[in-house]
């Protein structure tokens, strides 16, 4: 197993500093412009002061070295690809562009670094019910705002106002949805945490719930809403190993649905509008008529599934989407408003295009290779379950956000994902080794 912790001589401040970092994370990144890059920036240099103090070399576990290994090729494997396209293909070119891919290599010194500080259960779980309260908070608040502006300038229709309106933080709506709701399960997965800490700090993983879902629906961000369902199944066979599963679960059933129903239906809510447009225009594709935002993203999907099986092996390049769907616009074979997007807006998809099936089988490999650790931990009992499923949520969440976005071409999912999944699998592992 890991033994960083006995085979280091960090300061006892860079360690309450890297505690500091991990728990505003969550709490900073959906708020604050380039906070998660910082954050990122950080740690890195700490651990590198951390490495070059170090007694003697680490001994590390074959589950550790294949989730290492899996993130640091998923920057060598598209550095080959950029290498070879700019070699063997003729419109290729040597331009870097591979910031983003090089970020995954990070993983690798941040999770050696909390090894090293002996991270601690609470900056997960309290950062990310704070984050999703935060969120949720700020998002009621930008609603009365647009509400009474609404009304300060005599807007003839408010309600139809307030429906075109979607709730941001820092950066998207979509973002600022998809985070605080990951948040708010992350939160929640730790409830027991919470209970055993005092009764009494129970409602704050319920309030991060109910937030993060407010949140959401608010940003009006149909992927999100689309992942509440599978994040509640995961909650759904963590209460079986609480007291009254079942009346658990009813009740988690039931709070969830009438929460997400009242607010699909809330006045001024724009969810219903846009998930009748998003059926309205999925129809209209698939009869072969129409040009509106979503008939657009499904004809983005489909043009990647093309470019994917013409070159299923090596793909195109990561540029080589945009390229293709350029030359397809100016010869009228696409709708030309394809040609803003760079990317399919499906991280599946983009991967598939620009590197073949190795593409997504480096992606599947981030996602699911975190589990050699969460697995064993889930089938066990002690805390260590319960961070397993805070790992999963995390997951499953990013996974399904993949569907509908290309999510790792945004430096706040990249640094937000490595820095929290290394925390957890510390974590996970850390309860293990008490157990």
């Amino acid at each position: 197993m890991i033994t960083f912790s006995t085979t280091a001589i960090m300061p006892k401040y860079l360690k309450k500093i890297v505690l500091l970092l991990v728990f505003l994370l969550p709490i900073l990144c959906n708020l604050v412009e380039h906070s998660a890059s910082t954050i990122l920036a950080v740690l890195i240099l700490i651990e590198i002061y951390a490495w070059k103090t170090r007694k003697k070399i680490s001994e590390i576990s074959p589950n550790d070295k294949i989730i290492m290994w899996s993130f640091a090729l998923y920057f060598l494997v598209s550095a080959f690809f950029f290498l070879a396209n700019g070699l063997f293909r003729e419109s290729a070119s040597f331009n870097w562009n591979l910031d983003h891919e090089l970020r995954f290599l990070a993983f690798v010194p941040i999770y050696s670094l909390f090894h090293r500080t002996r991270l601690k259960a609470w900056t997960i779980w309290y950062g990310s019910a704070i984050a999703a309260i935060l969120c949720g908070f700020f998002s009621i608040y930008y609603v009365f705002g647009a509400h009474s502006t609404a009304d300060t300038l005599n807007v003839n229709n408010s309600m139809t106002f307030i429906e075109t309106l979607r709730v941001s933080g820092a950066y998207t709506a979509i973002i600022f949805g998809q985070l605080s709701l990951a948040f708010g399960f992350m939160s929640f997965a730790g409830i027991r945490y919470f209970h055993k800490t005092h009764p009494a700090l129970t409602i704050l993983p319920v309030a991060a719930l109910t937030s993060g879902i407010i949140t959401a629906f608010l940003s009006g961000t149909r992927g999100a809403i689309i992942t509440i369902p599978f994040l509640v199944l995961i909650f759904f066979f963590q209460i079986g190993s609480f007291r009254f599963p079942w009346r658990n679960r009813i009740a988690l059933v039931l709070a969830v649905t009438f929460l997400s129903a009242g607010l699909y239906l809330m006045p001024g809510s724009s969810m219903d509008q846009r998930f009748r447009t998003g059926l309205i225009q999925a129809k209209t594709f698939f009869n072969g008529e129409g040009t509106g935002l979503y008939v657009v993203r499904l004809a983005m999907w489909s043009e990647a599934w093309k470019i994917f099986k013409t070159y299923p092996v090596c793909g195109t390049g990561k540029n080589g989407y945009k390229d293709i769907i350029e030359t397809k616009a100016a010869q009228n074979e696409v709708p030309k408003i394809i040609e803003k997007f760079h990317t399919p807006h499906n991280n599946y998809l983009t991967n598939m295009t620009a590197y073949g099936v190795t593409g997504l089988f480096m992606l599947l490999a981030i996602f699911l290779s975190p589990f050699l650790i969460f697995i064993p931990a889930i089938k066990s009992s002690g805390p260590q379950k319960d961070m397993a499923y805070t790992g999963t949520m995390l997951i499953v969440s990013f996974m399904l956000f993949a569907v509908t976005e290309t999510i790792f071409y945004r430096n706040i999912y990249i640094s937000s994902y490595i820095i929290l999944a290394a925390a957890i699998l510390h974590l996970t592992t850390s309860y293990q080794q008490e157990s």
